[in-house]
């Protein structure tokens, strides 16, 4: 797990230098915070046992779940993606759910996770693997994201993802919210945060303005699950009323206890979020 520990030793690099070079050196100090932001720890230790191997050798890798209870032509397929620092194996338990329901099921390892090539990543990534996927694999049935991959599960939709049905697990409103969040939590100055925040709009291509909730959520016509824990610490279900209150169709499923990751592991919650696909 070297680069767990590498990036550990980063943060930590991060913050002396916050403290001693940030308010003098803005740019650089924000370059580097950029560098370290978009580069996931390692996740590659994992379980997939049960999972077909799909798709690999690229930016995303792909795994399948099925069920023999309908005819192939009948069938209708869910595309999972985790959010940072996660695999699709911490879908398992939502998609034994799934199918448990008759779903075929679809999970990615996102850009730079699980066994999919890459070190750093952003979320219009992994909107763009969510596209590719449903142009090789699909067409599907709903896409079911959790965290960022939940947020990029709306910019693949504004981007031309079709779908009939969306859920979104823990994810952020805007993901400018979650850089300032990161911002705070390692103490940049307020001009390295501005040159922090500039770096990744460079990184990714595209300008966070497009990618914000209030922006996307209202064009979103499909019926939408937003689940959310009250007392994740991560994202915080104020995120979830925010989006909420500006989706067409949308329908909030809270729960308590669960925090930001366990909610994945819960099989209530799973069963639940199956359920209304179903419906």
């Amino acid at each position: 797990m070297k680069v767990v520990a590498s990036k550990e030793i980063m943060l930590k690099a991060l913050r002396l230098l916050d403290r001693l070079a940030g308010p003098v050196f803005p740019g650089i100090t924000g370059l580097y915070a950029a560098k370290i932001f978009v580069r996931p720890r390692d996740t590659k230790s994992r379980n997939m046992s049960g999972w077909e191997l799909l798709v690999t050798g690229g930016s995303y890798v792909a795994w399948g779940k099925q069920v023999a209870l309908e005819s192939p032509t009948t069938r209708k397929t869910v595309l999972l993606i985790h959010g940072w620092e996660s695999h699709a194996g911490h879908m398992s338990v939502l998609a034994d759910a799934l199918i448990a329901e008759g779903f075929d099921v679809v999970a990615l390892d996102a850009p730079a996770h699980g066994d999919a090539e890459g070190s750093a990543t952003n979320a219009i990534q992994f909107a763009a693997a969510l596209i590719s996927a449903s142009t090789k694999l699909g067409p599907f049935y709903a896409v079911v994201g959790h965290s960022m991959g939940g947020g990029a599960a709306f910019i693949a939709l504004a981007d031309g993802l079709q779908v009939e049905k969306v859920v979104t697990i823990a994810s952020p409103f805007l993901f400018s919210d979650v850089l300032h969040r990161f911002a705070a939590h390692i103490g940049l100055p307020p001009k390295a945060e501005k040159s922090f925040v500039d770096r990744i709009e460079e990184m990714t291509g595209r300008s966070w303005e497009e990618t914000r909730g209030d922006v996307v959520a209202p064009r979103v016509t499909q019926p939408v699950l937003v689940v959310h824990d009250r007392e994740d610490k991560e994202i915080p279900v104020s995120d979830a009323l925010g989006l909420i209150n500006l989706l067409p169709h949308g329908q909030l499923l809270e729960t308590t206890g669960l925090g930001h990751r366990r909610i994945l592991r819960d099989r209530n919650t799973a069963i639940a979020i199956a359920k209304w696909l179903q419906e």
